[in-house]
């Protein structure tokens, strides 16, 4: 509650809006919390009741009332006003022409009510209204919108309706109406009415694509708990069958979090089962002890070909599942992980390499006493499992150790080595395979890096950026690993190939910061620029090629001395907050041409138009590029453009256009997509309701 001086604040506020002649009113009464204003007041002291005609105002707690007319009693603590009532409470408004309310519990009656929320921006009218309480109202005969005007945008009308604010609705005989057009009918709905997330039934969902044919969805959203949510969908589709999806999330307060998600149909078109199953989790069992899962099961391979609609997910190649156990200590963790591979580009699973399990313990990195030099471990134990060809387990033991030594003219010296010993046990070999049986192999390695960084800071006078650093580090690096034939050892993946020899390497990092001051704000500094230089030289023995893998010998392959490795360049330049600019590239010295290019940039503003482009060329085995645009600058429209073509298909991967209509209390958005590698196209129709969530047609 107020305090006695806001409240008397407030009623002199209010009546110069609403009551400019009360000034001259003949009578003002008291009753415990109550104040009542009016031309003409009686008070029977029998009855304790009073009347008040006549600019009636009556003012109790947070809560203004106005009348022509009005009658209180102390004894029910209730008041009933008629004639142009007003009623002022918390920032809602009602007008009506007759009310009767408690003025303790907020419950009463209203004649032909009107009723503002102005927290939810909430507009409720009926011939009778019943406030049940706090934000709960029942209306006879009523509508429901959150748009302005005698004629809103959009807004429901039935003949019954429950609604409470910033929870839900439900009502009966219910028509949906744009403007004054009647568009849609219901004998039955419920829905959340605020912008928080609430239970409710959404709308259907109808639509039709060259997959799925029509379709026409019942999707149900539940809000269990604060922690807690889940969304229900019944699906029908006319070439395809009935489908159901589940999709749950929760949340505790010790960060544990998770997501499980479920969609099983059964297919008319093949008739079978099909389905697609995903759980997400983290689960803190002790504030060491944490459980994590990320799993991701379809029941055939062209699953998300037929019934996906998620851009990018059609054409997935792999899927990965995985579920680990963790335990940490103050200087050593061990944890253990069950990995599943599906490969939906192969024509069965049964030759792709499992671990089930994978099985790792590490020392963290430990000073010795009195020198600079650090001791850790990683060790690693997998079982490598597949229906076909080779199976068996690996061990792993490497101790490393690390030293740090800080050298004159500010240079600074990282030193290493390790030695990996590789224990195996392999059976069920192919024919023409090798390492069956228990083998073992040790192989050492060891390197340097000496960096040092240079910095310089220039004024400017380029607006609000006044100042630049410039921050540049060289690096030096050398690299060697022991050679040693391991053709007789079992293969599962490179880490039974490790390729010796030595290499050498430079790397040149630059770093740009501006500093900008905007009047006598706190200045703000931000990265302008990030470009990094960095080039090997194969000293001795054998590199892998990094796009297939497989190992190739340098000096086998250029006997005329061609030992530098490409020329990575990696950057990333923001000279605008509504820019950035990148790339991940790789440049051959020798053929004077990119091995592998991946670039791009990004331009938006704070009004939501953005343009974006991103490339990617990996020696002719991909190229692919992506274009991104959005236009806002007609306003309501607002539209997107989003394609993906790819050069070695020599056809677009698929190109989606998004219109959206947006006005004060809804928007509607019209999307179509086509997948010409797919052989997949349609359309989505989407409204959203300010207050009451999305509705969608697909």
């Amino acid at each position: 509650m107020r305090s006695i001086p806001a409240i008397t604040i407030l009623m002199s506020f209010l009546s110069a809006f609403f009551l400019p002649v009360a000034a001259g009113a003949e009578g003002v009464m008291q009753a415990g919390g109550i104040t009542i204003w009016a031309d003409s007041l009686s008070h029977d002291q029998d009855s304790h009741t009073y009347r008040a005609t006549g600019n009636v105002m009556i003012v109790w707690q947070e809560a203004i009332l106005i009348a022509d007319s009005a009658y209180l009693s102390e004894t029910d603590n209730e008041a009933v006003a008629e004639g142009k009532v007003r009623l002022v409470k918390g920032g809602d408004v009602l007008n009506c022409d007759r009310i009767k309310i408690n003025l303790l519990t907020d419950e009463g009656e209203v004649v032909n009510g009107d009723l503002f929320s102005r927290k939810s921006n909430f507009h409720i009218k009926g011939q009778k209204i019943v406030k049940l309480g706090e934000d709960r109202y029942r209306l006879d005969h009523g509508s429901f919108t959150t748009c302005e005007g005698d004629i809103p945008s959009w807004k429901f009308v039935a003949d019954n309706m429950d609604v409470t604010l910033e929870d839900y609705a439900i009502g009966t005989n219910a028509i949906f109406y744009i403007k004054d057009v009647p568009s849609f009918y219901s004998p039955y709905i419920l829905f959340p009415v605020q912008r928080e997330r609430q239970s409710g039934l959404l709308f259907p969902h109808v639509g039709n694509t060259s997959r799925k044919g029509f379709n026409f969805d019942i999707p149900y959203y539940w809000a269990i708990s604060p922690s807690q949510e889940a969304t229900f969908d019944l699906d029908v589709e006319t070439k395809r069958g009935a489908g159901l999806s589940i999709d749950y999330n929760y949340r505790r307060s010790n960060d544990s979090l998770g997501k499980l998600y479920g969609y099983g149909i059964y297919d008319t078109n093949q008739n079978n089962g099909r389905g697609n199953l995903v759980a997400q989790q983290q689960e803190w069992l002790s504030p060491s002890l944490v459980f994590k899962s990320d799993v991701d099961l379809i029941s055939d391979r062209t699953f998300f070909l037929d019934f996906t609609e998620e851009n990018g997910l059609y054409n997935r190649q792999i899927l990965d599942s995985s579920a680990s156990l963790t335990k940490n200590w103050q200087n050593y963790s061990l944890a253990g992980e069950f990995r599943y591979v599906n490969d939906l580009v192969a024509s069965t699973n049964q030759t792709t390499l499992e671990k089930l399990p994978e099985i790792n313990f590490t020392a963290v990195r430990q000073k010795v006493p009195g020198i600079p030099l650090y001791l850790a471990l990683d060790s690693s134990f997998v079982n490598f499992y597949r229906d076909n060809d080779m199976r068996g387990q690996r061990i792993n033991l490497r101790p490393y150790a690390t030293a740090y030594l800080t050298m004159p003219a500010g240079l600074e010296l990282k030193a290493w080595g390790r030695y990996s010993e590789r224990l195996y046990n392999a059976y069920h070999a192919g024919a023409g395979e090798s390492g069956s049986g228990s083998r073992g192999i040790g192989i050492a390695d060891a390197g340097a890096a000496v960096t040092t960084s240079f910095s310089r800071t220039y004024d400017t006078e380029w607006g609000a950026l006044q100042k630049i650093k410039h921050t540049w580090a060289p690096e030096a690096g050398y690299s060697f690993v022991e050679e040693k034939n391991q053709d007789y050892l079992p293969f599962f993946d490179y880490n039974d190939r490790v390729l010796g020899g030595s290499v050498a390497s430079w790397a040149i990092t630059n770093y740009l910061t501006g500093k900008f001051q905007q009047g006598d704000g706190p200045p703000v500094y931000a990265d302008l620029l990030y470009l990094r230089l960095s080039q090997g030289y194969q000293i001795r023995g054998v590199t892998r090629d990094p796009l297939t893998g497989t190992p190739r010998d340098l000096l086998a392959i250029v006997d005329d001395g061609k030992r530098l490795t490409d020329l990575r360049i990696e950057a990333n330049i923001t000279p605008v907050k509504e820019l950035s600019i990148f790339t991940d590239s790789r440049y051959n010295p020798y053929d004077t041409r990119f091995s592998s290019v991946s670039a791009g940039f990004d331009l938006k503003d704070d009004k939501e138009n953005k343009a974006g482009i991103s490339y990617r060329n990996a020696r002719d085995q991909l190229e692919y590029l992506e274009g991104r645009l959005g236009i806002s600058l007609i306003k309501p429209f607002l539209f997107n453009y989003t394609a993906r073509y790819s050069f070695d298909k020599s056809d677009f991967l698929e190109t989606r256009y998004s219109l959206e209509y947006r006005q004060q209390c809804w928007s509607v958005s019209f999307t179509y997509f086509d997948r010409p590698v797919a052989g997949d196209h349609g359309w989505a129709l989407s409204f959203n309701l300010s207050g009451i969530g999305k509705i969608k047609a697909h």
